[in-house]
């Protein structure tokens, strides 16, 4: 993924929260991998810190056996 790819995709006004759910699991992980390369620059876009939190979140919660589950 290009930078301008991932800058449109941060900038993405429904938020990491309604986005990283409708992703297919190939393009979950390309965006998860430009994520971790521009958080590994001296000067990382806004934002990408937030979406590549929430989109490790998203990738454990979809790996997740339905087992592994904890209820409060």
């Amino acid at each position: 993924m290009n930078h301008s790819k991932l800058s449109q995709v941060i900038n993405d006004p429904r938020g990491p929260e309604e986005v990283l759910p409708t992703l297919p699991a190939e393009d979950l992980a390309n965006l998860l991998d430009a994520l971790y390369q521009n958080l590994d620059t001296p000067a990382p876009d806004l934002g990408a810190q937030e979406w590549y939190e929430l989109a490790v979140e998203e990738c454990a919660r979809r790996t997740a056996a339905p087992g592994d589950e904890q209820t409060a």
